[in-house]
């Protein structure tokens, strides 16, 4: 799953996958800032990891940065 959000023409990404590639039994939450760097965030339950997830997102909503509009 990718969300990407953008403000002032920057953008941000925040992906979430199977750890290890698919094999692993947790999560993984990839951040990637506007800056290009990454922080990335482990999960072994999936309630965790959407509560972080959504966290993320309203912050990120909160702060100015908006989901681009589907052309």
């Amino acid at each position: 799953m990718l969300w990407i959000f953008e403000r002032a023409g920057k953008q941000m990404r925040c992906e979430i996958r199977r750890e290890g590639g698919g094999e692993g039994k947790g999560y993984e939450m990839i951040v990637t800032n506007e800056d290009g760097s990454q922080r990335m965030e482990r999960f072994d339950d999936t309630t965790d990891l959407i509560k972080r997830s959504l966290d993320l997102q309203r912050d990120l909503l909160e702060s100015g940065w908006r989901q681009p509009k589907a052309t």
